[in-house]
């Protein structure tokens, strides 16, 4: 079955099971070879026989999930969003991994995803597989283990206890467990595969609304038996031992706390990167164009107040530091100090520190690493050497033994650690944050600010990083006369945003894509996407973003029910993957005695019912499978868009 990704070119192809050629064990491969002769006329050489056996083990994971297994979880770990009619699931790294053991129920998982809510939530315990093995003097429910090669008692295993009674009202029955597990394989417009196939394991429990819920991978290996899980005699509460191998929580809060709703009803008043609005004009004047009042303290120890900007402005300058009119200030650089980069306006007798500060901070950030303020400062010393060197060629080219010599190199070309360097400066990497934000007003919980970034504040730090060295007057002038200076800024115009949202820390698989117009020709190029901290990330675009893009990877498409007033149902896809509301599920099957827990194999007959012959034709015969079904199941990856006004 497959279906098309919206956010990306091409498609999904989903595959009932992917078994491995061998299942973990030991195996004994024997070989005869024999050699018949006719021993009446060559009795030399008689008929034998020579037998030859050799064994050995393959190891698969039993007790424990190694990280790099997993690929990803949904709901993410310790995300907070509307999930309440989300079936989760783990995407594993091995497409075989699901089958690679036996649950004893024929192409079924040995898999599955258990989901508890906070109250009924089982305490994992860390034990010995020697203590697991002797589980039943806990008066505890498990399959006697007979341990493999590579397992020793000694090892660890992380186990989870449950009643009975809870944990039979949400196990998936013989015929759901055979559904809850598929492959899945990307490709490209043309069919070609693109990556390596995954498996996933789907959970059959819906998460409880404004609780928070816990999801559990366990291994059912052996423990299904004559069609149903083997409780092996226990009471209803009676405790069944389960091994975990991977948990994670997360929170179901309301529709305003899912991907959509945290993204849609962000805060974006106002929309630029400056503190809220004052009712003083002249105040305003300059909060509008992205300035804080700050405490200066100059250089005879007197305080005062002074404005300063940081990189990431509205993109408008005050018109009294700007030149002519320029949308760019004039600084003047290279500077021998930040105290020339200080700007006043005598109208209301106030500094401008933001160039300043800027210039002193990468000067800072240049020392801060003696390894590169030496390499840096070395590299100068030697240009300057070679320039001398030239100018020396160039005023005695009349002596024999200087015409002779081959040109000095001009020693333009800048050492990658160095040029390396200023590329990540000149992204901001490296400027602590309340450079980029220095009020916390500006950017508040749950918004969005949109900047330009202010290529003379980029300048001024540029140039401070490259001042180490420059203290005399002919030193300045080298460093102006650099064809090739690592300050040189080959980006004419830098857009971006400043995300403070849940929305960062719930979904790590977030994805952006910036365009200079609703025609979306082409995304503009992304030159910095990170997350500065668990809720805020950091966008920069190359060129004028004016509509943004977020949406999920398609790893991240998700398994779930439509809402239906207060209740579920399923709204089928045709034979093209399209859903038009012609074929439902009306009514979701549960099981008895938990009312989120699905009746998976139940609602599998039903979508069968519903679809049409045209798409059962291209499914399958009925009963669906793992594939189909998942291709009924699946929810899109979400896409919220933002455009800019004006």
């Amino acid at each position: 079955a497959e279906a098309t990704n919206s956010n990306a070119t091409g498609k999904v192809e989903f595959i009932q099971y992917h078994k491995p050629t061998l299942k973990a064990g030991r195996y004994e491969i024997s070989v005869t070879q024999e050699i018949h002769t006719n021993e009446a006329s060559n009795p030399k050489i008689p008929s034998s026989s020579f037998p030859a056996a050799r064994s050995f083990v393959i190891l698969g994971e039993r007790f424990e999930l190694k990280p790099e297994e997993i690929q990803t979880v949904f709901p993410p770990d310790g995300s907070l969003g509307d999930h309440s009619n989300v079936l989760p699931h783990v995407i594993l790294q091995r497409s075989t991994l699901p089958w690679e053991r036996s649950s004893g129920v024929a192409d079924a998982p040995w898999l599955a995803l258990l989901l508890f809510d906070q109250t009924e939530a089982p305490t994992p315990r860390v034990i010995t597989l020697e203590q697991l093995k002797k589980s039943a003097a806990e008066n505890v429910r498990f399959p006697v283990v007979t341990l493999e090669d590579g397992q020793s008692d000694a090892d660890k295993v992380v186990v989870i206890d449950v009643r009975k009674q809870a944990l039979a009202a949400i196990l998936p029955s013989e015929k759901d467990l055979a559904l809850l597990a598929h492959v899945r394989q990307m490709k490209d417009d043309a069919g070609k595969k693109t990556g390596e196939e995954t498996a996933v394991v789907i959970g059959n429990r819906l998460p409880r609304s404004g609780a928070l819920s816990t999801a559990h991978l366990v291994s059912l290996e052996a423990r299904y038996k004559n069609g149903s899980f083997d409780f092996q005699g226990a009471g209803e509460n009676d405790l069944i031992r389960l091994v975990s191998l991977k948990s994670w929580s997360f929170a179901c809060a309301d529709q305003n706390q899912s991907f959509e709703g945290l993204l849609a009803n962000l805060n974006r008043t106002p929309g630029t990167l400056r503190l809220p609005v004052s009712s003083s004009p002249v105040a305003e004047k300059f909060l509008s164009k992205g300035f804080v009042p700050l405490k200066h303290h100059l250089r005879k120890g007197e305080q005062t107040w002074s404005f300063y900007h940081g990189p990431l402005v509205t993109g408008y300058h005050d018109p009294l530091i700007a030149a002519g009119g320029s949308s760019k200030p004039e600084v003047s650089l290279p500077a021998r100090a930040a105290d020339e980069l200080l700007r006043y306006d005598p109208t209301y007798g106030l500094l401008d520190a933001s160039y300043a500060a800027a210039w002193e901070l990468g000067r800072m950030l240049a020392l801060q690493s003696r390894k590169f303020s030496v390499s840096l400062y070395n590299w100068k010393r030697a240009h300057a050497q070679h320039l001398a060197a030239d100018e020396q060629r160039l005023i005695h080219s009349h002596l024999a033994h200087l015409a002779m010599d081959e040109p000095a190199s001009p020693g333009e070309k800048i050492p990658d650690e160095i040029a390396s360097w200023f590329r990540d400066l000149n992204l901001l990497r490296g400027v602590p944050f309340n450079y980029l934000v220095p009020d916390e007003r500006m950017l508040p919980a749950e918004s969005i600010r949109f900047f330009h970034l202010d290529e003379s504040w980029m300048d001024c730090l540029l140039d401070g990083a490259f001042s180490i060295g420059r203290v005399t007057t002919a030193a300045v002038e080298q460093d102006g006369g650099h064809s090739q200076a690592p300050t040189t800024n080959a980006l004419e115009r830098v857009t971006g945003f400043l995300l403070r949202s849940d929305v960062v820390a719930g979904w790590p698989g977030l994805l952006i894509d910036a365009y200079d117009s609703d025609a979306r020709t082409s995304p503009l190029k992304t030159l910095r996407m990170d997350r500065l901290s668990k809720n805020i990330l950091l966008c920069l675009f190359a060129g004028e973003a004016k509509l943004v893009d977020f949406h999920l990877k398609p790893e991240t498409m998700h398994f779930g029910l439509d809402r239906n007033g207060t209740g579920y149902s399923k709204i089928l896809r045709d034979a093209q993957g399209i859903t038009d509301g012609s074929m439902t599920v009306a009514t979701i099957p549960f099981l008895p005695g938990d009312n989120r827990t699905l009746a998976i194999a139940s609602l599998a007959e039903s979508m069968g019912k519903n679809l049409n012959a045209a798409t059962l034709a291209r499914l399958g015969p009925l009963p669906l499978t793992s594939a189909p079904f998942a291709l009924q199941m699946i929810e899109g990856a979400a896409k919220v868009v933002l455009k800019l006004a004006g």
